[in-house]
């Protein structure tokens, strides 16, 4: 999810606005008041009354006070921050007890919180209707979670204008209301005080996310707010921003995400660090650099019940020409991975994905030298949907190496091992020793696709072994399964004579 340098900006439109405070009446005054007075149109012109009164106001130090009686805002910051509850008077207390509220069913409530049609711009009026469905402080906190993430949207025109222009949007609560469109300070700011409404305790956390836009080292300004609500005695982190969805190049994709309600501190502190390190919620505390250091993960990592083994950081340097990365997966999860090198995407076989028992093994091989991003993705097999992304990595190699065989899809459902050979390029007319693990198989064969010759392999279990001619064509290893004629590819191999 995008996100913003809110903490920075903040500070700059506070110092505008104590220098026009402290402005005495002046002919840029006058202008501004001109061209006020002439939009409110012909009948502010025509009355005498308002328009002596607006001479009155002009007679103020104050000129932000002129505006504000007719309900304009000279910088929408100041009301914003006077709204922003950022700190509590009490001790915040560590729990490990987050499963409870992880394993409640919250589709009754969910499904009140989307059928509510609000369409007016009251905190008071919305929390009061919230009030009719949500009794308990769990199921308040989750129907304001999920009645913003389904009804704001991500204002991606103000972040660009933020970002290009230093133009700050208006993140009061009757605005963000009103336009149903907002950037992270006003979701958040909109989730506590209907929280404070409902009578539950909650604060606006400040600190930095990993978004797009993130730069490990070089980001030292707060871009982001979240939230903290106390459920049951117990604080839990919230995050309606990146519950709404996703911004790409083409926008804002509205995907209701739960992951981001009363999230796991342990997985929430990969892509959230406070600025006030109490609100963690972990202890120990993890430093800053040891948050940047952190592998880029996404929540389908968590979702998927994915540990990460072997590789705990971003950023990976080698002297070897591969790598092998081990994931920690459930039974019925598989993988696959690509490789990009210097932002240009790499043949799929520089990647080679098998399981190995519990584990996934993830081999990535580097033709040159240079930087190089690895994206893995998972999913469990019985689902049709695509992959999606669970970890990325920065690898820093220095080069020579070689592809891998080619997989296909049931070298992966099957749980597939291929322990030898690794490299794709075969000797050609020359005996190869082939072994790899496959579940289920009745058969496997190697095939060579010019000739078209057939070669079993030995059966031990569902280990598959044997020596091989390869001869001078490419070899496609095939296999056959209980309950189906067919055969299926699992893997090819290239010819070096080709």
């Amino acid at each position: 999810m995008t996100t913003e340098r809110e903490y920075r900006e903040w500070h700059k439109q506070r110092n505008k606005q104590v220098k026009r405070r402290q402005r005495k009446k002046s002919n840029f005054g006058f202008f501004v008041f001109l061209i006020i007075a002439i939009s409110l149109g012909v009948t502010i012109k025509s009355n005498p009354q308002i328009i002596d009164y607006l001479q009155n106001q002009l007679e103020s130090p104050n000129l932000s006070s002129f505006f504000n009686a007719f309900r304009f805002r000279v910088n929408s910051l100041k009301s914003l921050t006077e709204e922003f509850i950022t700190e509590i008077d009490e001790p915040v207390v560590i729990t490990e007890n987050y499963q409870l509220l992880e394993k409640r069913n919250f589709s009754d409530i969910d499904r009140k919180a989307k059928s509510i049609k609000y369409t007016g711009n009251s905190v008071e009026e919305l929390s009061q209707i919230f009030s009719r469905y949500a009794k308990t402080e769990a199921d308040k906190a989750r129907i304001i979670y999920t009645w913003i993430t389904y009804n704001i949207s991500y204002d991606v025109g103000a972040l660009n204008d933020l970002f290009n222009n230093n133009i700050y949007p208006d993140v009061r609560t009757e605005i963000v209301l009103n336009t149903r469109s907002t950037i992270c300070s006003g979701y958040a700011n909109l989730y506590q005080q209907l929280a404070k409404k409902m009578g539950l305790k909650s604060v606006i956390v400040l600190g930095y996310a990993k978004g797009e836009n993130y730069i490990v080292g070089l980001d030292n300004n707060v871009n982001h707010a979240w939230n903290a609500v106390k459920i049951d005695s117990n604080w839990y982190l919230i995050d309606t921003t990146w519950g709404a969805g996703t911004v790409t190049n083409n926008g804002f994709n509205a995907q209701f995400n739960p992951f981001y309600f009363a999230t796991n501190p342990r997985e929430f502190i990969y892509t959230h660090f406070p600025e006030n390190d109490k609100w963690q919620l972990l202890n120990p505390i993890m430093s800053r650099s040891e948050f940047d250091s952190l592998a880029n993960v996404s929540p389908t990592l968590f979702e998927y019940d994915i540990q990460l083994l072997s590789h705990p950081n971003v950023n990976i340097s080698t002297d070897e020409n591969n790598i092998n990365i081990a994931l920690k997966v459930p039974k019925n999860v598989v993988a696959i991975a690509s490789l990009k090198f210097e932002e240009k995407q790499l043949q799929d076989n520089y990647t080679f994905v098998q399981k190995q028992g519990e584990n996934i093994l993830i081999n990535a091989s580097f033709p040159e030298k240079g930087e190089y991003k690895l994206d893995i993705f998972a999913k469990p097999k019985d689902e049709t949907n695509s992959y999606p992304l669970v970890v990325s990595y920065n690898i820093l190699a220095s080069g020579n190496g070689n592809q891998f065989p080619k997989t296909f899809q049931h070298f992966n459902e099957y749980n597939g091992y291929l322990e030898t050979p690794l490299n794709n390029s075969l000797n050609p007319n020359q005996n190869t020793y082939f072994k790899l693990k496959i579940d289920q198989a009745l058969e496997v064969k190697a095939v060579n696709k010019s000739t078209n010759q057939w070669h079993d392999l030995e059966r031990y279990g569902n280990v598959f072994a044997g020596n091989i001619n390869v001869g001078n064509g490419d070899i496609i290893l095939y296999a056959k399964f209980p309950q189906d004629s067919r055969y299926w590819a699992l893997l090819e191999y290239g010819n070096n004579s080709l």
